[in-house]
């Protein structure tokens, strides 16, 4: 597997023809994760949606799967029986979730794990470290980037100035007990 890893001439790793499982409920995320693999000239097997769809591409005999990208959450089914049906199969798997750390079970928390959201490069990166074997312990949770973080804060403060003005649009609104008197 390793031997399809190539250089192009930017001196940046390419994963030439390496077929990749690609499990992602979300249609947005799914149609990024499989942008990101023909960009590099992966072959993307699926997306598939939900547990049932990913067991059965895994079974299947004319099939071959490299590796795997795996969403943990699917439609509320936890990925993992497909996960161990792949590892058992020696498919190297990567994580793409929203799930932290602590929320994985220890049993797979030496898998690469991406976070969502997610920069395209990030996500190339992790998957070039899971196919050259250079994945390890140390480096198996990938951060998301800086300019993703600052969105999210960003969301996250929008979503308290609107809590906020609901909270005072109520008061407004609520009886005083100079009203109640009239």
């Amino acid at each position: 597997m390793t031997d399809r890893l190539t250089s192009n001439a930017l001196g940046t790793q390419t994963l030439q023809g390496l077929r990749v499982l690609v499990m992602e409920d979300r249609s947005l995320i799914a149609a990024k994760v499989v942008e990101a693999l023909n960009e590099v000239g992966c072959i993307p097997v699926g997306p598939a949606a939900t547990l049932q769809a990913g067991l059965e591409f895994a079974q299947r005999s004319d099939i071959c799967i490299d590796v795997a990208v795996l969403d943990i959450d699917l439609r509320g089914s936890l990925v993992y029986p497909l996960a161990e049906m792949l590892r058992l199969r020696g498919v190297p798997l990567l994580f793409l979730t929203g799930y932290g750390t602590n929320a994985i079970p220890t049993t797979w928390s030496q898998v690469v794990r991406v976070e969502k959201p997610f920069e395209s490069t990030t996500f190339i990166e992790a998957l070039i470290s899971i196919v050259s074997g250079e994945a390890d312990q140390v480096s198996c949770t990938v951060p998301i980037g800086r300019p993703a973080v600052e969105g999210m804060e960003q969301g996250w403060d929008i979503i308290r100035h609107s809590r906020n003005m609901v909270m005072e649009a109520r008061l407004l609104r609520a009886p005083h007990g100079t009203d109640k008197e009239r």
